[in-house]
């Protein structure tokens, strides 16, 4: 019969098991291919919106803001209460049972205005090209509608349109204050009436291209559109109309920074498994990388 002191050594024993440990620090979704997935379409996605932002621009073709000056902060005001309007009647056609063909009409008007932007780029001498080119993409999604990769691809257009649109619209100035807003506007979205991410959820069911999908072994990552929208129209407006010595120097710094902070976002999801605001790093680090280039006289 074993003593009470080898009893107690196999107690301890039992209690020391390097794997718990292990599966603690294991426990989360985050993996080498959700970075690479995300960094890729990042790149692939700026790249092109600042592509279709310059080249509209080169052509005369850039937007005028709300009030005509660029540098009004009036602009973001305006645009914020826009969205805040439509995101008000989004939710009351929720609550009405009304969101699926709401949605899918706003969806196919995003995508047609979108993809006219980013077309009249790749033909800016050819409107039947561009025109064609929109209906058959168009034609494709609404035939395809449970596809999840062309669900990226449509949602990766009207990302990179609506962020060239919009950037080329807004002076810096107004452009600050707008992703200010944004940011307030997502941490109370996400934290205290939860309605975004009831949006979202709604959205990713019926496989709408109003978030990105980030598929791997661990699990699937959803963004929102507006993670990749903002960065874009930030380093649009800077390129385009920038107050730096360098504005494409800037811009690209910029980019870098929401890449940070959209991946500290993902890290902390991945960790503690709820939904989080992903604008709000994003937001803090491009204005440090703003203030900082002003500061140095970049």
């Amino acid at each position: 019969m074993p003593t009470k002191q080898k009893q107690t050594k196999k107690k301890q024993a039992k209690k020391v098991t390097p794997i718990k440990s292990t599966q603690k620090k294991d426990n989360h979704w985050l993996s080498a291919e959700a970075f690479i997935l995300l960094a890729v379409m990042f790149v692939v996605v700026e790249s092109i919106g600042l592509f279709v932002a310059y080249t509209l621009f080169s052509l005369g073709l850039a937007q005028t803001s709300f009030t005509g000056n660029i540098d009004d902060v009036a602009n973001s005001l305006i645009l914020f209460l826009v969205m805040m309007v439509m995101t008000i009647f989004t939710l009351i056609m929720m609550r009405l049972n009304k969101t699926k063909k709401l949605l899918w009409l706003i969806e196919a008007l995003a995508v047609f205005s979108t993809s006219i932007i980013v077309f009249s780029a790749f033909f800016p001498t050819n409107d039947v090209m561009v025109l064609l080119t929109t209906i058959a993409l168009m034609a494709w999604r609404y035939t395809h509608r449970e596809d999840m990769v062309f669900r990226n691809v449509i949602s990766l257009i009207a990302i990179a349109g609506a962020g060239a649109f919009l950037g080329l619209s807004f002076g810096l100035v107004p452009v600050l204050a707008f992703i200010i807003l944004l940011s307030i506007y997502d941490i109370i979205a996400v934290f205290y009436t939860k309605h975004m991410v009831e949006l979202g959820q709604t959205a990713t069911k019926n496989n709408f291209a109003f978030t990105v999908a980030i598929p791997t072994e661990k699990h699937k990552f959803e963004l929102g559109n507006g993670d990749l929208v903002i960065p874009l129209v930030v380093a649009t407006s800077i390129l385009i109309n920038g107050p730096f010595h360098n504005n494409g120097i800037i811009a690209g710094l910029v980019l870098g920074a929401s890449f940070i902070g959209l991946m500290s976002s993902i890290y902390s999801v991945s960790i503690g498994k709820k939904p989080l605001p992903a604008l709000p790093p994003q937001t803090a680090l491009m204005i440090i990388v703003i203030i900082a280039s002003l500061l140095l006289g970049l």
